[in-house]
């Protein structure tokens, strides 16, 4: 369409957003700064051969915000910057009715094979992966997370990514996934040889977490890049309360090691525009996984659910689900509810 269109003066971007699936595609993980979400950009360009413009949304996600959160939304903005067309989803097919209805249709339409794209290689892999096991976290979501930046400090080479259960960001208690990413971008790897990563939380007056502090274990090759996560228990997470975390680790690359302290903020909170990993979140649950995790907020053990015991990620979607309108979600709409959504998350 962009071949068929520029010349029509059709002007198309991409546009670089957070990342809706991060630790896919090379595990790439979030960026921490401008300059890093503006590498992602430059490599994607690099990597799909596309001659299409980049427009590279700022870290405070405010584009992303504007057009309505979506991952891959699509839209038809005319001269005169009004929204002639738009869609959650991107879909080729009706964009190019759009094109044909709104400029005209082309003598020839350029199929796929005709771009001859230089399609490259993922960023390569520096050490050894698959080495050490993954933790599962389904039903978990990505917290709000503030890395302290330094000024002229030493790159965030290992990201974390904290996740955790709804329980934990509705009503302070659940369990607290930790995992330490390490950026590819970088291009370094872990170094076993040496002490291993290491991480210590300090907790406000009402915080109770099962660990404060922990090691990862030994690892028995020299080299590898898969991540180092732990699973904690939160009893106690006052609401507004915040929890600081400390990490101690080393990053090597083939000539040097990098050995790092560095601190994030953490709070009780959803990270809207932290993406879904792939093993977390609903993705993937049944319906009666569903249920189960929806019926987790029933307070006061009646089998419905209100809006206040829904938790905060569905709630918008009350109305939805609330079929007879009195403001509660019985047993045949929860069930309703969570064989939708398990429908949802397969397509």
């Amino acid at each position: 369409m962009y071949r068929d269109y520029g010349p029509k003066k059709v002007k198309f971007f991409f546009i670089y957003k957070s990342l809706a699936h991060p630790e896919m595609r090379g595990n790439y993980v979030q960026p921490f700064t401008m300059d890093e979400r503006l590498a992602h950009a430059r490599q994607a360009i690099k990597q799909l051969g596309a001659t299409i413009p980049w427009l590279v949304d700022p870290m405070d996600n405010r584009l992303k915000h504007a057009l309505g959160d979506r991952p891959n939304s699509e839209f038809v903005i005319d001269p005169k910057g009004i929204i002639v067309r738009k869609r959650a989803w991107s879909d080729p097919v009706a964009l190019r009715k759009d094109l044909e209805e709104l400029v005209g249709k082309v003598d020839k339409i350029t199929k796929p094979e005709d771009l001859k794209l230089k399609v490259l290689d993922p960023l390569p892999e520096v050490a050894a992966k698959g080495v050490v096991e993954r933790l599962q976290r389904p039903g978990m979501f990505a917290l709000v997370s503030k890395p302290q930046m330094e000024k002229d400090g030493a790159p965030f080479y290992a990201k974390l990514r904290p996740e955790a259960e709804m329980s934990v960001i509705d009503q302070g208690k659940g369990k607290l996934y930790l995992g330490f990413h390490l950026d590819p971008f970088h291009q370094v790897h872990w170094n076993n040889l040496t002490k291993p990563l290491r991480f210590e939380i300090s907790t406000p007056e009402g915080v109770k977490i099962s660990k404060t502090t922990a090691e990862a274990a030994s690892v028995k090759v020299a080299t590898d890049i898969d991540p180092r996560e732990f699973m904690l228990d939160v009893e106690a997470w006052p609401s507004g309360k915040t929890i600081t975390l400390t990490v101690t680790y080393a990053a090597c690359t083939d000539k040097d090691c990098h050995v790092v302290k560095q601190s994030y903020v953490l709070h009780r909170e959803r990270d809207k525009d932290g993406g879904a990993a792939p093993n977390s979140g609903f993705r993937g649950q049944t319906a009666e996984a569903m249920i189960k995790r929806l019926m987790e907020g029933d307070k006061n053990a009646d089998g419905k659910l209100s809006k206040d015991e829904l938790n905060s990620l569905f709630q918008g979607r009350m109305a939805e689900f609330d079929l007879n309108k009195n403001g509660v979600l019985d047993k045949s709409e929860i069930e309703k509810m969570a064989e939708e959504l398990a429908k949802r998350k397969k397509e």
